[in-house]
């Protein structure tokens, strides 16, 4: 098998992603439970969960290209299964639906990280309620993608045994 990694970069935004996708799903989630409960609280995650989607669009544009740039690993060019292929195709698809609907179903600006005002792009509520609808639905699609990636990625490491995780972790990851 071979011992190629993925770039530097590669890595760095699959894990980025990663990290954001993971606390944007928890955070969404506690903010329904907080909404009535803990305005304050419901507030503060709104704000930092905006302004994470704002930083993170333009990083999910970066790693959309150099997906399509960089040079693929051996494994890339004839291995990977048909099945894989379509469930990364529906990620990146998803990922792009949660962040465009996640704009565009704002009744009202919000503050980057509390310092700069964002404007809300659609000031029509209808068209809102429906991006609303559309990342709710999305969220849910991108959480059940993300949970059959992570089994994928341990089916891989526990049960075939092959390298897939350790070429995503990099050289440092000790195989």
């Amino acid at each position: 098998m071979t011992k190629d990694y993925y770039d530097p970069l590669s890595r760095l935004l699959h894990w980025l992603m990663a990290a954001v996708i993971l606390y944007a799903t928890l955070a969404g989630y506690l903010m329904h439970l907080v909404i009535d409960s803990h305005p304050a609280l419901f507030r503060f995650l709104s704000v930092l969960n905006m302004s994470m989607a704002t930083l993170i669009t333009p990083l999910f544009l970066l790693r959309w290209g150099w997906r399509h740039w960089r040079a693929p690993l051996p494994e890339e060019r004839t291995r990977y299964h048909p099945a894989a292929r379509l469930a990364h195709a529906l990620l990146y698809s998803l990922m792009c639906v949660v962040l465009l609907s996640g704009f565009l179903m704002l009744e009202q600006g919000y503050s980057l990280f509390w310092l700069y005002p964002v404007a809300n792009p659609i000031g029509s509520p209808e068209i809102n309620a429906f991006f609303f609808g559309v990342h709710r639905v999305g969220c849910l699609a991108l959480a059940a993608l993300v949970l059959l990636h992570v089994a994928a990625a341990l089916y891989h490491h526990r049960i075939k045994g092959d390298r897939t995780l350790y070429r995503m972790l990099g050289p440092q990851s000790g195989r």
